[in-house]
């Protein structure tokens, strides 16, 4: 995917750069977000389904929306949130909250993707902003069955004026 240089996209890829180190993902299964064709639903959830395996999840990232944070002299930071789609299959049924011993389940990947996104650093830099922090404001179950998961993970990550 091309990045086009903005901070969304930049921090973005630090996030998948960051999960890709974590033992529960394969390198090639953790990507910020291209979009679909699937208008939402079902025909949603079983292409996102589609994109994990058995034995690797698949991690989708993707910027979901900013809030200004005012500043003296009328500046602003930002914070914007952005949102980790994991998405898992589990060959064992009933599998998908604590893992089946192959596959880690949402109760380990929640605290996988704390450990690896919680306040750290992505240092980024770009059209008169900063990254100044990163806060990890938990993660939940958005879709479940006895064979597969989507978790929801959110990080806000504030960009501050360049001085």
């Amino acid at each position: 995917m091309a990045n086009d240089g903005s901070m969304a996209s930049l921090v973005e890829e630090w996030i998948a750069v960051q999960l890709r180190g974590l033992d529960a993902f394969d390198d090639n299964k953790v990507e910020p977000y291209e979009g679909t064709m699937a208008q939402g639903g079902q025909p949603l959830i079983e292409e996102l389904l589609s994109k994990a395996s058995p034995a690797e999840p698949y991690a989708a990232v993707l910027f979901e929306g900013d809030r200004p944070i005012p500043l003296e002299e009328g500046a602003q930071a930002y914070e914007p949130t952005y949102a980790i789609y994991v998405v898992g299959l589990n060959a064992r049924p009933g599998a998908a909250r604590k893992g089946d011993g192959t596959i880690i389940g949402t109760n380990g990947l929640r605290d996988a993707i704390r450990t690896a996104l919680h306040d750290k650093l992505p240092n980024i830099g770009t059209g008169g902003f900063y990254t100044d922090f990163t806060r990890f404001n938990g993660a939940r179950v958005v879709f479940q069955r006895t064979d597969a998961f989507i978790l929801r993970a959110e990080l806000v990550v504030r960009e501050s004026p360049s001085a």
